[in-house]
């Protein structure tokens, strides 16, 4: 009997151990997680339309944001607020005290000059920025006015027609890497692009997918000339494509 109770006493010490034991780590992870995971610095990457201030202010953006294991966790598995034109955003960890927000921005495939400001649209035509700067390798559209622009909203043409194509023309373009310097409506919706002293007439929304599949197949051949390039007349049955140089 006294055998017995020495090995219960002795079994009860050892569980009594193992779980101070247990709750001694739990602590101290516990208080590492929190305490040593504590944010310093944080960098921000891949962002122009956003201020780093804007990028921090939307992550860090309640009263435990200054854990970084919290503020990688929320962002992973919890809902966040979106920004308008960011496409993606990922947080790594860098150290226990440093972290980095990469910023995937839409890109801005245009823009219209109105009221003496230049309105900036992304893919899907809403503004992106209205300023007076000038960004590289954004083509300006000319021959159509849009009477209200507000950031944040969508272009809002008078014809419905004319946004569908515009956004059609310039993701085919911005897709095979063309940049011209300005994108044209002459009327009718038909169109044209302007690259340098060369132009490019493309008519109206029908075979639009197409030709600019073309275009692209001989851009090469053309780049640096002066001339126009007649796609307009272009079909599946008419495939000649007539250059007409100045």
């Amino acid at each position: 009997m006294i055998k017995e109770k020495r090995k219960k006493k002795a079994k009860r010490k050892k569980v009594l151990i193992f779980l101070l034991l247990f709750v001694c780590v739990a602590a101290i992870s516990v208080y590492i997680g929190i305490e040593g995971f504590r944010i310093e610095k944080v960098e921000v990457s891949g962002n122009e339309l956003y201020t780093d201030k804007q990028i921090k202010d939307s992550v860090l953006n309640d009263k435990y944001s200054w854990n970084a294991l919290y503020v990688i966790a929320k962002h992973r598995f919890f809902h966040k607020k979106e920004m308008p034109f960011i496409d993606e955003m990922e947080i790594e960890l860098l150290s226990m005290h440093a972290i980095r927000i990469n910023i995937y921005e839409k890109a801005m495939i245009g823009y219209l000059t109105t009221n003496n400001q230049n309105v900036y649209f992304d893919k899907d035509g809403f503004v992106v920025e209205i300023s007076k700067r000038l960004i590289e390798n954004v083509p300006r559209v000319e021959g159509i006015t849009c009477p209200k622009v507000v950031v944040y909203e969508k272009l809002n043409f008078e014809d419905d027609r004319a946004l569908s194509l515009l956004l059609t023309f310039s993701q085919q373009l911005q897709k095979y890497g063309l940049s011209p310097d300005t994108m044209v409506f002459n009327g009718n919706n038909d169109l044209s692009a302007h690259f340098e002293d060369l132009t490019v007439c493309v008519g109206d929304a029908e075979y639009l997918v197409e030709k600019m599949m073309r275009l692209a197949n001989i851009m090469s051949q053309v780049s640096g000339k002066k001339g126009t390039l007649h796609l307009e007349n272009w079909t599946p049955l008419t495939t000649d494509i007539i250059f007409t140089p100045d």
